[in-house]
């Protein structure tokens, strides 16, 4: 007799989509975990672990991870974030978990940048100003058609930025270490080529993951090859930007403004120069905060649990090469999972 499935899950995430959860698995048993770490088990031996975002929020993400660390049972976990490069990620991979993550971000996080990108060509502020004080005044603002877009990163999240770009009639150009002849831009690229595109971009767009291959992508170097009134925006991981540099190089005007939603230090430090910067936009870590996401988080964990029970490949498995193995005891990641 096959021993029944036993699948750990936050108790929100539970009583929110009991339904799809058991559609997806329906002969398996279910052990919640609250907050404070009490278990609907006392004795859990879980098969697979789902991390969804509630976890990373009311803190259950803690004694799930812990849970999991001291589990010889476990096989498989998934993740709402999709991004791999908090240290548990390698500690679960040592002891022989599957590992698989959520793309579903790409809408919340191309809408923020279309909002913020906007928001610096138009001067929404004088409107608002000019409609409190009831002065008639008229105001010409910079188009996005015509513009130039580089998205390094052409993953979920950059091919999405990368839609809503060339909607708006600008020419993308996208930088992918495997591109796959579907890629939404105008141009793809190797990463070879990044110094050389840098120069012919207004708007600079980091949707890639962070790694030892990336991080402080954007140096001193790169930025000074930017043009005269581009912006920078960083969706990606703080790693990627050498904070200081990108500092000195917008007192100098170079590039005109930095979108930054992800930073070397998170939460962004109270004293930080990012805060009060006039060039500089900071926001908490929040650009896939779309309300939809939750939903997306929980079909997709859904899908791939059909998948698990059917001895089907799982969707987004992680190769432990793409995981920084190295390293001490596992890390929780800042804010909204990506």
């Amino acid at each position: 007799m096959t021993p029944q499935i036993q699948i750990l899950v936050s108790r929100a995430a539970y009583d929110r989509w009991t339904g799809l959860l058991h559609q997806a698995a329906p002969d398996a048993r279910w052990v919640t975990v609250a907050a404070d770490g009490e278990t609907s088990d006392p004795d859990p031996r879980p098969d697979v672990m789902w991390l969804s975002i509630d976890t990373f929020f009311d803190g259950t993400v803690t004694p799930m991870l812990e849970l999991a660390m001291r589990s010889p049972t476990l096989r498989w976990a998934h993740s709402a974030s999709a991004g791999v490069d908090a240290a548990f990620f390698g500690d679960l991979a040592r002891q022989g978990v599957r590992l698989s993550t959520t793309h579903v971000n790409g809408i919340s996080i191309a809408e923020y940048v279309m909002a913020q990108v906007l928001a610096c060509y138009q001067p929404h502020g004088q409107w608002r100003a000019d409609q409190s004080d009831h002065q008639w005044r008229r105001a010409e603002f910079r188009e996005v058609i015509g513009t130039t877009w580089l998205v390094i990163g052409l993953g979920g999240i950059g091919a999405a930025v990368a839609e809503r770009a060339r909607a708006f009639g600008a020419t993308t150009l996208g930088v992918r270490r495997n591109p796959t002849g579907r890629d939404p831009v105008d141009e793809i690229h190797g990463p070879a080529a990044i110094p050389s595109l840098v120069p012919r971009a207004d708007v600079v767009v980091l949707a890639v993951p962070g790694s030892d291959q990336t991080s402080k992508l954007v140096d001193a170097e790169f930025l000074a090859a930017m043009k005269p009134g581009s912006i920078l925006v960083n969706v990606a991981r703080g790693s990627l930007v050498d904070e200081d540099a990108l500092l000195t190089a917008l007192d100098r005007g170079v590039p005109e403004r930095a979108i930054l939603d992800v930073f070397e230090t998170e939460p962004l430090p109270a004293d930080s120069r990012l805060w009060s910067h006039p060039s500089v936009v900071a926001t908490a870590h929040t650009s896939a905060g779309g309300a939809g996401r939750h939903d997306r988080t929980a079909r997709a964990f859904g899908e791939n649990l059909r998948r698990y029970v059917a001895g089907a490949p799982i969707e987004h498995e992680t190769a432990a090469a793409d995981l920084a193995i190295a390293g001490a005891a596992w890390a929780l990641p800042a804010g909204d999972p990506e």
